[in-house]
């Protein structure tokens, strides 16, 4: 069964990678040794997720068996638009 979350701040996130984490019944401190951080970064990870970089957080996603996906908001204009995005 696969679970999505949209995540739109910092705080939301704090809150699902803690709960990613107890989802697997893993402690804080055997989450670090996955990672091979001590159990006192992974607290502070916890609390506040914009202390990572981005590169770290893919790591500890998959260290949590979970993935990132980024996805466009479906909205009304967006659905009518016929015009190609400008990078």
């Amino acid at each position: 069964m696969v679970h999505e979350f949209p995540i739109q701040t910092a705080q939301q996130l704090s809150i699902h990678l803690r709960s990613l984490r107890r989802r697997l019944a893993l402690t804080q401190a055997e989450l670090g040794t996955r990672l091979g951080v001590a159990q006192a970064r992974v607290g502070k990870i916890e609390r506040n997720p914009g202390s990572i970089s981005v590169e770290q957080l893919l790591q500890l996603l998959t260290a949590l068996e979970s993935e990132l996906l980024v996805r466009a908001k479906a909205t009304k204009a967006r659905a009518t638009a016929t015009r190609k995005p400008v990078w």
